[in-house]
C-alpha cells in the first residue's frame, strides 16, 4: 500500500479556539480510516483543517509527501483530494446527471463523460436516475449522489463526514459496507467521519477515537471492538445508540 494522506501533530479550530489538539494518522490507498467519538470531538474539524476550511494552529499535512498545509480547497482538489461535507453536498435542484458534471469541474471537457461512466459503473442504482432531480431522490440516492459526484476528478483520498447522518439504519449500513468500500476497490483512500461507531468499525482498516479533542485511543477494529469501555467512554453510547435508531 501506498501512503497517500499523513496528518502529523495536527491542532485545528476556529478563530482562536482550537478545537481538535495533536491529531496525527496516515491513510493509504485502498484503506479506510475512521474517525470516531461523541457529537462535539473534534471529528469533523480534523477535516476542515485539512481541506483548509478551519485554522491550523500547528502541526501538517502531507499529501503524497509534500506539504499541503492551509492549502486552499479548490487547490487540495487539483492535488486529489476529494470532500463530501454532512451537508450542502449536492445540488437539489440539478438532476443527478448535472451534479456528477458539477464534480468534473477540473475536468477536461472530453474527459467528463468517461469519468461519469466509471462512476455510474462503481454505483449502478445511479444509472436509472440520470435525468431526476436530485432534491426528489431518497436520503440514500442523495448520498450516493454526493460520493459519486466527489469522485469525478478521481481523488487519492476522499474525506468523508457522517455519510450516513438521518439515514434509516438499513439505508446507513448500505451507504458504508457497499458504497464506501466500493470507492476504496477502486484504489482511493478514504477518511471517514462517523457516528455510527460499530458499523464504522465493521468496514475500516484503522481506526481513532477522538475525545474532547484529543485521540483517546487508535488501532485496529478489532482493538477497539475488544474494549468493553470503549462505548460509554469515548463513542458516545447514548449518541451512538440515537443514531442506531433514525
Amino acid at each position: 500500500m501506498t501512503e497517500l494522506l499523513d496528518v502529523r501533530a495536527l491542532t485545528a479550530g476556529y478563530h482562536d479556539f482550537p478545537v481538535a489538539m495533536d491529531v496525527g494518522f496516515c491513510v493509504s490507498d485502498r484503506t479506510i480510516v475512521a474517525l470516531l467519538g461523541p457529537n462535539g470531538a473534534g471529528k469533523s474539524t480534523v477535516l476542515k483543517a485539512i481541506v483548509g476550511e478551519a485554522r491550523v494552529f500547528s502541526g501538517s499535512v502531507h499529501l503524497q509527501g509534500e506539504d499541503v498545509t492551509g492549502t486552499a480547497p479548490e487547490q487540495l482538489a487539483r492535488r486529489g483530494i476529494g470532500y463530501v461535507p454532512q451537508t450542502e453536498n449536492v445540488f437539489p435542484s440539478l438532476t443527478v446527471l448535472e451534479n456528477l458534471e458539477m464534480g468534473a469541474f477540473l475536468v477536461s471537457r472530453r474527459q467528463v463523460r468517461e469519468r461519469a461512466e466509471t462512476v455510474l459503473e462503481a454505483f449502478p442504482p445511479l444509472r436509472p436516475l440520470l435525468r431526476r432531480e436530485v432534491g426528489r431522490l431518497s436520503g440514500g440516492e442523495r448520498r450516493l449522489v454526493a460520493i459519486g459526484r466527489a469522485l469525478m476528478p478521481m481523488p487519492q483520498v476522499l474525506l468523508l463526514d457522517e455519510p450516513t447522518a438521518n439515514l434509516s439504519p438499513g439505508n446507513a449500513r448500505r451507504v458504508l459496507t457497499e458504497y464506501v468500500t466500493q470507492v476504496v476497490a477502486g484504489g482511493t483512500g478514504v477518511l471517514l467521519v462517523e457516528q455510527r461507531a460499530k458499523e464504522a468499525l465493521e468496514v475500516a482498516n484503522h481506526a481513532l477515537v477522538l475525545s474532547g479533542g484529543r485521540v483517546e485511543v487508535a488501532g485496529s477494529p478489532a482493538t477497539l471492538l475488544e474494549q468493553a469501555d470503549i462505548g460509554r467512554l469515548f463513542l458516545g453510547e447514548g449518541a451512538d445508540q440515537k443514531a442506531m435508531e433514525v
